[in-house]
């Protein structure tokens, strides 16, 4: 009877090792996992940091070539004006030129119409 009493604590005792060696296993595969969590998690964030400074690497770039051209930028919207200011003289120009020939026409008209000869 003794025996059998210590034969089943022995295997109560076995069963309850066994049970602690299972959470045991399950607390390393937690770790583990936990454990490559955090190492995705840390290239993750090494990534986005590379990817920032090679965005802000090429935002610099883009200022300073914005800051190369702004001159020739200046430039052009002088031209611009300019051609804006020729377009708008040219179209008074055209306009004076018309009413000139006109007026030359009507004045051969009238000279012709009073002489009944063509103007000289």
């Amino acid at each position: 009877m003794a025996d059998e009493n210590m034969e089943v604590e022995i295997a109560r005792l076995d069963e309850r090792l066994k049970s602690i060696e299972r959470m045991l296993v399950d607390v390393v595969a937690g770790q583990k996992e936990a454990i490559d969590g955090r190492r995705r998690g840390y290239e993750a964030q090494e990534r986005t940091e590379r990817e920032m400074i090679g965005i802000n690497h090429r935002l610099t770039s883009v200022e300073k070539s914005v800051e190369a051209i702004r001159p020739t930028t200046v430039e052009l919207e002088r031209v611009r004006d300019r051609v804006v200011f020729a377009g708008s003289l040219g179209k008074v120009l055209w306009a004076i030129g018309k009413a000139v020939i006109s007026a030359a026409a009507g004045a051969a008209a009238a000279y012709y119409a009073m002489t009944g000869r063509p103007p000289p």
